[in-house]
């Protein structure tokens, strides 16, 4: 299947036929962000505090959260599906985002969706690979909005430069990592991304990663990983 038809179908499973919101997803939402609507998604929270570690192990639910450029804050999403390794998360307001790994395959209702993302392998960033033994380059191609049947495709070669080692913090829990620089270029087009690998297993915890040359970028941590089937 391709990688942006697994995203549709991942869609269809989180949301009822009834246009309700999938059930584990209102249910994180309420656990994590109370006063959110995630079956309508058209409200604002009222003001509240930092969402807190002992609030996620509560919901008990794969998450991430992403930030635009313009964004004062954050928004969470939450694992609603998972079709063939690659896991659909949903926020409140109904944006989602496809990842495979930490790899961003797929965007809704930012603006400018990503129809669909694919790499070679190995990809660090959808199969954990320790700092030392990522590949020296890696395709990634984009499949974009355009006027035609298959979208446009873009495709560029991506080369890593490894950086400093330190720590961040993700809602309270420190992870110790490397800073990766991943620069992309094509014959026209070029864009840089930014990774914190962990330093031991290569995970990819904070990313600030492409979505396309009119949407720009969008920094993603996950603060909850995914362990369920991969397919």
């Amino acid at each position: 299947m391709r990688p942006y038809l697994a995203v549709l179908a991942a869609l269809a499973i989180a949301a009822c036929s009834n246009g309700k919101f999938n059930p584990i997803v209102e249910g994180a939402v309420n656990e994590i962000l109370p006063g959110d609507r995630a079956p309508d998604g058209a409200t604002k929270a009222p003001p509240r505090g930092p969402v807190t570690r002992e609030q996620l192990t509560r919901a008990d639910i794969a998450t991430v959260r992403g930030k635009l450029p313009g964004d004062k804050q954050p928004t969470f999403f939450f694992a609603a599906s998972n079709n063939g390794g690659y896991v659909t998360y949903a926020s409140s307001f109904r944006q989602t985002l496809t990842l495979r790994g930490s790899q961003i395959t797929g965007s809704r209702g930012f603006g400018w969706d990503l129809l669909s993302a694919a790499s070679s392998a190995p990809d660090p960033l959808a199969t954990p690979i320790p700092p030392g033994r990522w590949p020296a380059t890696v395709t990634r191609s984009y499949e974009l909005h355009a006027f035609a049947p298959q979208g446009r495709i873009e495709t560029f070669t991506c080369r890593y430069e490894f950086g400093a080692v330190r720590d961040i913090v993700i809602v309270e829990q420190v992870h110790r990592g490397v800073e990766v620089s991943e620069t992309c270029e094509n014959d026209h087009m070029s864009f840089e991304n930014l990774h914190f690998a962990d330093v031991n297993t290569g995970m990819v915890w904070r990313s600030i990663q492409w979505l396309g040359p009119k949407q720009g970028v969008i920094d993603i941590e996950i603060v909850v990983p995914y362990t369920g089937r991969r397919g």
